[in-house]
């Protein structure tokens, strides 16, 4: 993700951009050491894997940001790694400041799309592999209160090509390193909604400029708004035993499960309120696009489409 300049340029603190990257690699290594574990124990082998995948999706993505804006002359951050000290992630991601804005669209997509397509060559390479390293089993053999990842178009085929033999009533069982990989299809996706300050918001300014940018985020914000309420409804019903009770009777009730995994997508809807919707201006709107970087920008917001997981996280039973 990258934030707007909002400050005039400022000293490197390197000091804090080292603290910050060794803190997050602490903190996913504590995560992904409990990733797929029984209750209550830890495995040192898990935590390194999913650390060192997880931490090598997120800074190559910002990495491509922050080599581009330096390709563009634009003054960038090095990136700010953001630890989160509590399983199963691990981490808020991370992110650069733009300390300078660029003169036209064109270094504005080239420095939108460079992260994501960067951090997603690397994503799909841990995705598979960990898949690969994931064992199949079948659902009804999950163990209680197991929770379902979300699927992607993008993380379907991945299994599909993973594991062929895999029949309708399976699911993979995440290995460390295939959690890592689905979780950089989601950062991927989440920074590629097309609003605000995101990396897609800034795609998809620099594809069409200021107005249809601010349409596109409006119409974003209703639609993760109302998705998360949508699983919210979900959610509640899922407490309300004789709910439960006849949607099991009328064979709603995995629908309603599934469902109930929008829910936190309010949590999206509260943070696009903030970064969702200008976009700061560039000096010269009119300076032509070429037709690669047409090409793209269209090619990153159609990754966003088969990255995007309308259900993140569900319980399998209830």
């Amino acid at each position: 993700m990258r934030q707007a300049p909002d400050s005039p340029p400022q000293e490197t603190r390197w000091w804090l951009h080292a603290l910050l990257f060794f803190a997050t690699c602490a903190t996913t290594f504590f995560a992904g050491g409990f990733s797929g574990q029984t209750e209550g124990s830890f495995s040192v082998s898990a935590g390194i894997m999913y650390s060192a995948c997880i931490m090598g999706i997120l800074l190559v993505h910002e990495m491509g940001h922050y080599l581009a804006s330096r390709f563009h002359r634009v003054d960038a951050s090095l990136p700010y790694f953001i630890p989160f000290p509590l399983p199963p992630v691990g981490t808020f991601g991370a992110i650069i400041r733009m300390k300078s804005p660029p003169r036209t669209r064109g270094p504005m997509l080239d420095i939108g799309y460079a992260g994501p397509l960067a951090g997603l060559v690397v994503t799909i390479i841990v995705c598979f592999v960990g898949l690969r390293l994931s064992e199949v089993v079948p659902l009804s053999e999950l163990p209680e209160g197991s929770f379902m990842e979300g699927n992607s178009l993008l993380y379907l085929a991945l299994k599909k090509l993973a594991h062929p033999e895999m029949g309708p009533g399976d699911d993979v069982f995440l290995h460390p390193i295939a959690w890592a990989g689905w979780l950089g299809i989601i950062v991927t996706s989440l920074n590629l909604i097309p609003a605000g300050q995101l990396d897609g918001g800034h795609v998809l300014y620099g594809l069409w400029g200021p107005k249809i940018h601010l349409k596109v985020a409006r119409l974003m914000h209703v639609i993760v708004f109302v998705m998360g309420m949508s699983g919210l409804a979900c959610y509640l019903a899922l407490n309300h035993g004789p709910t439960v009770s006849w949607l099991r009777e009328s064979g709603y009730l995995d629908i309603v499960l599934r469902g109930s995994g929008m829910f936190m997508w309010l949590v999206w809807a509260i943070l696009l309120r903030y970064v969702g919707g200008a976009h700061p201006p560039v000096e010269d709107l009119d300076a032509p696009l070429s037709t690669g970087r047409k090409t793209l920008g269209f090619v990153t917001l159609l990754v966003f489409v088969v990255t995007f997981t309308p259900v993140l996280m569900s319980p399998v039973t209830t």
